[in-house]
């Protein structure tokens, strides 16, 4: 049980941290769940110890988030009174397609919404002007980034068709410089929105990935 040493401080931070996200929760009982992912998971943080501490730290942190957050939705729902079924992720695609029109302050439905084939249901309801819901929702998440991430897709949406070697000299930056720091614009609204799906975290082998879900 080495990890048990090695990595209490990162448990009694992530614990600490969502229980901040969710007051309807109790941190020992979120440490006690994240300590639990390392008994079920002995295939993974075998092959994981293998890796780079840096690579092995940063895989284990992202399982642990995830766990934390599948742990405290289902508590908040428990004690609001409400079925998981009605909890709604917000796909990266979705708000891209959202994002010209609300930066051009636009009410119609993005055509590239449409090209998505996009259901505009949330939870069980099946009124198709739930667009207008899920508009608002993003635009209020839009509103709360830094000016400077506002500047950052209001450049790249701004327009329907942007190069990115131009988005890197509005940026002061090189083409793959504007993608990176679109992308974390993106994942910055996503958490203004209440984060990533939750994924499925069994204990199999598993490559080593870059997260862009960072600032």
């Amino acid at each position: 049980m080495d990890y048990l040493e090695e990595y209490e401080q990162m448990v009694v931070a992530i614990a600490a941290e969502y229980q901040r996200k969710y007051p309807m929760t109790d941190q020992q009982d979120i440490q006690q769940v994240l300590w639990i992912w390392f008994v079920s998971h002995p295939v993974k943080y075998k092959e994981w110890s293998a890796l780079p501490q840096k690579d092995k730290d940063k895989l284990i942190a992202k399982s642990l988030r995830n766990k934390a957050i599948t742990y405290c939705e289902r508590e908040k729902a428990r004690t609001v009174g409400y079925e998981l079924l009605d909890l709604y992720y917000y796909d990266a695609s979705v708000i891209e397609a959202f994002l010209p029109s609300i930066i051009s302050e636009s009410y119609e439905i993005p055509t590239k919404i449409k090209d998505l084939n996009f259901k505009f249901t949330k939870g069980e309801s099946t009124d198709t002007n739930n667009w207008l819901v899920l508009r608002s929702d993003i635009a209020t998440a839009y509103y709360r980034l830094s000016e400077a991430k506002q500047f950052i897709l209001k450049t790249r949406f701004s327009t329907e068709s942007c190069e990115w070697s131009k988005l890197g000299e509005e940026l002061n930056t090189t083409p793959d410089g504007a993608r990176m720091k679109v992308q974390r614009a993106v994942s910055s609204l996503i958490r203004n929105l209440g984060g990533y799906r939750p994924h499925l975290d069994e204990d199999s082998s598993v490559e080593v990935e870059d997260d862009e879900s960072g600032e």
